[in-house]
């Protein structure tokens, strides 16, 4: 009789120890990590076709899910992929799970940002105050919030339609005290609500900048546009996936794989960052009462439930760049509305009970294209560029790097394969960036002895994106790294230049497991690549439009990558060719800015959709 065996294992910080039952065959290694709050980097969607899940097997046996091959450590410690294997049962087994191989729960991510535009305050959802004077014909109450409402915006009716709610009729038909009625943005439209809320009631929006990698989520006061509270975490596809094209082709290949990524972005990442922010706030979950969300073209259409598959093949025409409006409930966005408890005040709890459970509307901000999407256009307009006389460029640094270039009257636009080297993938000791990732790295300019700086003040795991940026250009200026990306012969003789299995690697950090945290001269070939990329989408914007880089009054960098970035590296590793620090401006997350501005200003959106 088959008896249950445990997988015991080894991380940076803990040691655990996972039964797994005889009966229980098939699953592998990553998904009984992910169980256990431990989530391997499985960024190729758990085909194999990446390192970002290699682990130790220490003893005990492991099979392939391939092959059905048994795999034993016999000479020591053997590497395989996580994604790859499972236990076999009945045998207990022991790995060894490297910092660089789990996701990052924490991830640095820029929640700050720069605002270059004017805006009115006008959200989406506003409660518009009614006359202390009663009405004779209640009917006139709903004329009466109009009239104010179009005196705001100083709009003739016919230019802003305002369509009543269904339930409006019936509420104002129960005699109560209406000190107000509720206007909400449905895009082409507005809809005329009866308010339910007290007089002195708070609302709340909250703006959502929903990235490749990184879901970041603000509750913002609709009634004074105070930022009251910032969250984010990593986009749960990325255990699916880490890049748009990945994401793609599983949909493509698996129908099935739409629904589930929806799941895991809007259940799994979205939900739990709004409950964070209403549950730290202090507020209820009906006080929220609009939701704005940008990304990439490919997120949104998850986001909606939308096959994203025609984005993968010619001619990528996307289902929708349009901005949409959905109902929060129908995207799992809010958790489950329990039944009001009771009360002394009667009346506000029998009222509470006849009410439908929260829904805010969740606008989905428009696009350009298939590979433009809403969040450039929210940088673009955020940072104010739409407006500018002056050529000005705005370049995202992300996995898929948009790139916008304005000149005249009209604008310009690529994206480009950024990712995955500047997020760590497919490095050496690469990882995202978060607590315990190498974030600065400085050389001394004669004995190229490093200098670092961790994120978290912790021992570090390994090296993210600045990071390797700043090694690139301080190398470039010490000499220990040549012109064709290879580390110079003079310092063929330093202590910290080591040969791994035909590759140099110059060992940034020694580590206590004698392995060390190294940057290899294949790792540099990978990020002078991606570098490239970035840099070939600026050149190709600007020889289409006739400009050369001084031409350009001002180039903004945005994204979490941008924000941190230090100007002098990114201008000496070659990252913005031909371009001075005096040029650079860093703006912070411009698709989150945008975001806001939208929900505060419902004016934009019209803005949004003429640039796109």
């Amino acid at each position: 009789m088959a008896t249950n065996s445990r997988l015991i294992v080894h991380a940076p910080h803990e040691r655990i120890v996972i039964e797994i039952e005889a009966n229980a065959s098939g699953q592998r290694l990553t998904e009984w990590l992910r169980h256990a709050d431990l989530p391997l980097n499985t960024r190729c969607g758990q085909r194999g076709l990446c390192d970002g899940c290699l682990i130790e097997l220490v003893s005990g046996p492991l099979v392939r899910v391939d092959s059905g091959q048994v795999l034993v450590a016999a000479d020591g410690p053997m590497l395989v992929q996580g994604c790859q294997c499972c236990p076999v049962p009945g045998s207990d087994a022991t790995i060894q799970v490297p910092g660089r191989s789990l996701l990052a729960h924490r991830p640095q991510v820029v929640t700050s940002f720069r605002i270059d535009v004017c805006r009115a305050h006008d959200p989406l959802w506003q409660r518009i105050a009614l006359d202390a004077e009663p009405l004779a014909d209640r009917s006139d109450l709903a004329s009466a919030a109009c009239e104010t409402f179009h005196h705001h915006r100083s709009r003739k009716p016919q230019e802003v339609p305002v369509h009543p709610d269904p339930e409006l009729a019936a509420w104002l038909a129960v005699d109560r005290p209406v000190h107000a009625l509720i206007l909400e943005h449905h895009g082409e439209h507005w809809v005329l609500k009866p308010d339910t809320d007290s007089p002195d009631a708070e609302s709340f929006g909250m703006a959502i900048d929903v990235g490749t990698t990184t879901v970041v989520a603000m509750l913002v006061d609709l009634t004074t546009g105070q930022i009251r509270n910032t969250a984010s975490a990593l986009n749960g596809q990325a255990r699916l996936g880490d890049n748009v094209l990945t994401r793609i082709n599983q949909c493509l290949q698996k129908p099935e794989m739409v629904r589930r990524m929806q799941h895991a972005v809007c259940h799994n990442t979205i939900r739990p960052l709004l409950t964070e922010l209403v549950t730290e706030s202090g507020i209820t979950i009906e006080q929220l009462k609009s939701v704005v969300i940008a990304g990439n073209t490919t997120m949104l259409h998850l986001v909606a439930g939308v096959d994203p598959s025609p984005l993968g093949t010619a001619p990528f025409t996307p289902a929708f760049i349009e901005h949409r409006v959905l109902p929060a409930r129908s995207l799992s966005l809010l958790p489950p509305t329990s039944e009001p408890g009771p009360s002394d005040a009667k009346g506000i709890a029998d009222r509470s009970r006849n009410l439908k459970a929260p829904d805010p509307s969740v606008h989905l901000l428009p696009g350009a294209a298939a590979y433009l999407g809403a969040d450039a256009i929210a940088g673009v307009l955020s940072t104010g560029m739409a407006y500018r006389d002056q050529p000005c460029l705005l370049v995202d640094v992300g996995t898929n790097g948009e790139i916008v270039l304005k000149q005249g009257d009209r604008l310009l636009g690529c994206a480009t394969a950024a990712g995955p080297a500047f997020e760590g993938a497919g490095l050496t000791s690469g990882v995202r960036a978060g607590d315990g990732a190498i974030s600065h790295i400085r050389l001394d300019g004669e004995t190229a002895e490093p200098e670092i700086e961790v994120i978290g003040r912790r021992p570090p795991i390994g090296v993210c994106g600045t990071g390797y940026v700043d090694f690139i250009a301080e190398g470039r200026v010490s000499g220990l790294i040549g012109p064709t990306g290879r580390f110079s012969d003079r310092f063929a003789q330093h202590p910290r230049l080591v040969r791994r299995a035909n590759h140099r690697g110059f060992e940034i950090e020694h580590c206590s497991d004698g392995k060390g945290i190294r940057i290899t001269e294949s790792d540099i070939a990978s990020l002078l690549q991606a570098k490239a990329a970035i840099a070939a989408g600026i050149v190709c914007l600007l020889r289409r439009a006739e400009l050369r880089p001084e031409e350009v009054a001002t180039l903004y960098l945005a994204g979490g990558f941008g924000f941190h970035m230090n100007i002098d590296s990114v201008l000496r590793c070659g990252l913005l060719p031909g371009f001075s620090g005096e040029q650079i401006e860093l703006v912070g997350n411009s698709s989150l800015a945008g975001a806001f501005v939208a929900l505060m200003d419902s004016g934009v959106l019209e803005e949004m959709k003429e640039i796109a």
